[in-house]
C-alpha cells in the first residue's frame, strides 16, 4: 500500500530509519545507472562509524587533518542564489580540540558502537574518474560533537576543496543542521554542490506537507545532467519495504511535530 502522506512519512525517521537510509541509497542507484550508462556507473560504497563510550561518557576519536593543494575556481552562474559554507575553520577547529581532549582520555573497556552509512559515487566507467558523491544524512551525522558529525564534515571539506560534485540530502527533521549560510528553514532539505560554482551552491528546501522534489545531478560536463525523482524513488521504496505495515502509526511521532503538523499528520 502506498503512503497515507504526500511526501516524506515522519514515522520513519523515529521508528526505521536505519533500513530505509539503505533502501533509499539503493532506490537512488537503480535510478541513477538507466541514465548514466554506458559513459557513467554508480556505486554504493559505506563507511563504518565506530563509536566508544568514554569514562567520561563521550564518544572520542582522534581525526588528523589532511594537507590540500588549494585550486582557483572559477566563478559560479548567475542561477545560484545560495551560498554554501565549506566549513574548513569549523573543521579545523573540531579537530584540534579533539586531538587535544583525546590526550587526557583513556577509553575504558565498555561496549562499542558501529554502524554503517553508505553513500553513492558516480564515477567514469573508463578512467574510475570520481565524479560526483551523493549523501543522505544519517543522525550520527547531525549530531554535533560526536564521531559521526566530525567524520562527515572532513569528508564534506575534502569534496569541497577538490573537482567533485557534491549532492546532499537531508531527509531528518531532527539534528542539527549542517552548516550552509542562507539555507531555507525548511524540515527537509537538499544541498547541490557543483565543484565549479564553490564556494556557492543550490539550496532546495521542502516541508512535511510537500511532495519530495526531482534534483539535478551534476556529471562531467559543465551544463551535463541528470535526475532523480525523489518522490518516486521514495514511493517504490516504501512499497517494497512494506512500510504501512512496519510502521507504529499509532505511537507519537519522534521527534515531536509542529503544533499544526501534528493536527495535519492525526487527520
Amino acid at each position: 500500500m502506498p503512503s497515507p502522506f504526500p511526501g516524506m512519512d515522519p514515522f520513519i525517521e523515529g521508528q526505521r530509519w536505519e533500513a530505509f537510509h539503505t533502501m533509499f541509497i539503493v532506490g537512488i542507484q537503480e535510478v541513477l545507472m538507466p541514465q548514466l550508462v554506458p559513459r557513467y556507473i554508480a556505486t554504493i560504497e559505506e563507511r563504518l562509524i565506530v563509536e566508544y563510550e568514554t569514562e567520561i561518557g563521550v564518544s572520542e576519536r582522534v581525526i588528523v587533518p589532511d594537507v590540500f593543494i588549494v585550486e582557483e575556481f572559477p566563478s559560479p552562474p548567475s542561477v545560484v542564489t545560495v551560498t554554501a559554507t565549506t566549513a574548513v575553520a569549523e573543521a579545523v577547529q573540531v579537530v584540534a580540540q579533539i586531538a587535544e581532549k583525546a590526550k587526557e582520555v583513556k577509553i575504558a573497556e565498555l561496549p562499542e558502537y558501529e554502524h554503517l552509512e553508505r553513500f553513492i559515487e558516480i564515477r567514469v566507467r573508463e578512467t574510475g574518474e570520481l565524479v560526483t558523491v551523493i549523501e543522505l544524512l544519517s543522525p550520527a551525522n547531525k549530531q554535533k560533537g560526536n564521531i559521526g558529525w566530525h567524520l562527515y564534515l572532513r569528508k564534506r571539506r575534502e569534496i569541497f576543496y577538490s573537482k567533485v560534485h557534491l549532492v546532499e540530502l537531508d531527509l531528518l527533521r531532527g539534528g542539527e543542521r549542517l552548516p550552509i549560510v542562507e539555507a531555507p528553514q525548511t524540515d527537509y532539505l537538499a544541498l547541490i554542490s557543483r565543484w565549479e560554482w564553490r564556494p556557492r551552491a543550490v539550496c532546495v528546501g521542502w516541508n512535511l506537507k510537500d511532495v519530495l522534489p526531482t534534483l539535478p545531478v551534476p556529471l562531467k560536463g559543465r551544463d551535463e545532467w541528470v535526475k532523480v525523482d525523489l518522490q518516486s524513488v521514495f514511493n517504490t521504496v516504501y512499497e517494497r519495504g512494506g512500510y504501512r505495515y512496519l510502521l507504529d502509526y499509532r505511537r507519537p511521532v519522534e521527534p515531536p511535530l509542529k503544533d499544526e503538523d501534528k493536527v495535519w499528520v492525526e487527520e
